[in-house]
């Protein structure tokens, strides 16, 4: 997200059982997760899982003002749930009012931000998506962000506009983390992270539709959604897109192997030191509408209705207020989220790739 975002949490009282490795947080039952940051250091095991069936039982309902100027309301989880914002069965559902007004000048149009309880230092971020929010004036997100932006980082692993076609994958940080742009298959576009240069756009490169096809939006939606998942070790952070038809088997077992998945989508690296820019990162998913980014671009998209006379701004904010049933297609709908890290104390083998060597009190096994 493209300005400094301002995420109190509240307490949500959950039930956690997990491995040892997994130190307490300040919300009660959640956990912060602190992976092996050496890349190849071992085969990834599973620490943490959003299925449906728990998924918003795993996550806080923000119910604060926007931080990026919206025209939303962020609801609390007893309104989502009430009117049908939040659900689940055999998928997680996340969506927005497609019934009421919200005229340009009052509230925005009701909508969801979660923050998950548990934390994440390290590690296989894999997102399991059947369909996303789209369509003039929304703005949908899929990121992770530290407590302290943005000294502890942010990563925007899906994001885009109004009726754009391509991710955007980005990072923003303070000064000093640069990235170079190559090894990956997508356009790249900055190498600054610094929140304080060029207006906060991070650094960040834009997905295509021909090494990665049907990566956002629409396109995504009608091939049933994919997978999309994100490498955080202290060397870099990658990101691949796999289509719902070409999702690595390792992936799909439960035994996600790196090797596998080819040249990624986004390689962020260079002159950038991860583990001092980026720690502690909370799993955040919302559908926010205008604001700095989608608002000031609107009229860019010349698909979306133009109020005569008004600024883009104003036009998407008309948009969004007095059409409730353009926004039925709003709606995030989840397979699963996925964490997986390295255990603490292996080492990489020479290959890279498959060897794991566990440091113990009791020895090596």
């Amino acid at each position: 997200m493209r300005s400094s975002p301002l995420l109190p949490r509240t307490s949500v009282a959950i039930t956690l059982s997990f491995i040892a490795f997994a130190s307490a947080q300040s919300i009660p039952g959640a956990s912060l997760f602190s992976g092996n940051g050496a890349p190849g250091a071992g085969a990834y095991q599973l620490v943490d899982a959003y299925e449906p069936s728990i998924f918003f039982d795993k996550f806080n309902f923000y119910s604060s003002y926007d931080p990026t100027n919206g025209h939303v309301q962020y609801v609390n989880e007893s309104i989502a749930v009430q009117n049908g914002y939040a659900t689940s069965g055999a998928t997680a559902n996340i969506s927005v009012d497609t019934t009421n007004i919200w005229p340009n000048g009052g509230p925005g149009r009701p909508a969801v931000r979660l923050i998950s309880d548990n934390t994440y230092t390290h590690g296989l971020f894999i997102l399991d998506l059947v369909h996303m929010p789209w369509g003039c004036g929304t703005w949908p997100a899929y990121w992770l962000l530290g407590p302290n932006w943005p000294y502890d980082g942010e990563v925007d692993i899906i994001e885009g506009v109004n009726t754009g076609q391509l991710n955007s994958v980005s990072m923003h940080t303070n000064a000093g983390c640069i990235i170079a742009g190559s090894g990956q298959t997508a356009t790249f576009e900055t190498s600054n992270c610094d929140e304080a240069a060029n207006d906060n756009s991070g650094c960040g490169s834009l997905l295509n539709d021909t090494s990665t096809p049907g990566n956002y939006g629409s396109e995504l939606n009608t091939q049933g959604g994919g997978v999309y998942a994100t490498e955080w070790t202290s060397d870099y952070i990658k990101t691949w897109y796999f289509p719902r038809g070409r999702i690595p088997p390792s992936i799909t077992s439960g035994a996600p192997n790196i090797s596998t998945f080819g040249i990624p989508a986004v390689n962020a690296q260079g002159g950038c030191v991860i583990d001092s820019h980026f720690s502690n990162m909370s799993i955040i998913i919302n559908t926010d509408f205008c604001g700095n980014w989608a608002g000031n671009v609107y009229d860019q998209f010349p698909e979306c209705p133009q109020t005569a006379g008004a600024d883009s701004w104003d036009s998407c904010v008309d948009f969004v207020g007095n059409n409730p049933s353009s926004f039925v297609e709003a709606y995030w709908e989840i397979n699963s989220i996925r964490v997986y890290q390295m255990p603490p104390g292996a080492v990489p083998s020479s290959s890279g790739h498959g060897s794991l060597i566990v440091k113990s009190v009791l020895g090596t096994i």
